[in-house]
């Protein structure tokens, strides 16, 4: 399991005081540039050659300015092209407040097509497959 920190910063919030339902899938996208780093340990767009074709998020509480959460990451499917990340967000309490989950191909931009994940990077996914305890199902 990978372990992400992010300060709610005022941008975060919409007009009703809380963090903009969109602001959540950022703070996934932050948590995954270390799953990213198994496929391109420099993060470099040239060497880029994963593609997100699909993304969801159960938004449990609110969470409103200058809040700190940590959102906790883990594989919790690797296939032959693809792999499903899953996300859990908490709050400073340790309350769960949004529940997420992504879906990512190894592709190949020149060929434009999917390709198999490399057995390093299928071994690293591997490594972190291990939910938190109580995390909520996905709706």
């Amino acid at each position: 399991m990978l372990t992400h920190q992010v300060r709610v910063s005022f941008s975060d919030c919409d007009g009703l005081g809380h963090v903009n339902h969109a602001k959540y899938f950022t703070y996934m996208e932050e948590a995954r540039a270390d799953v990213f780093r198994f496929f391109n340990p420099t993060l470099e767009l040239d060497k880029w050659n994963l593609i997100v074709v699909s993304a969801r998020c159960d938004y449990l509480q609110q969470v409103s300015y200058m809040e700190t959460l940590t959102v906790l990451t883990w594989i919790s499917k690797v296939g032959t092209a693809s792999f499903t990340v899953d996300h859990v967000i908490q709050n400073e309490t340790g309350d769960y407040v949004a529940r997420g989950q992504g879906v990512l191909i190894a592709y190949d931009y020149k060929a434009q097509k999917a390709h198999a994940i490399w057995p390093e990077a299928k071994e690293k996914l591997q490594q972190h497959g291990v939910p938190p305890e109580g995390v909520p199902p996905l709706r």
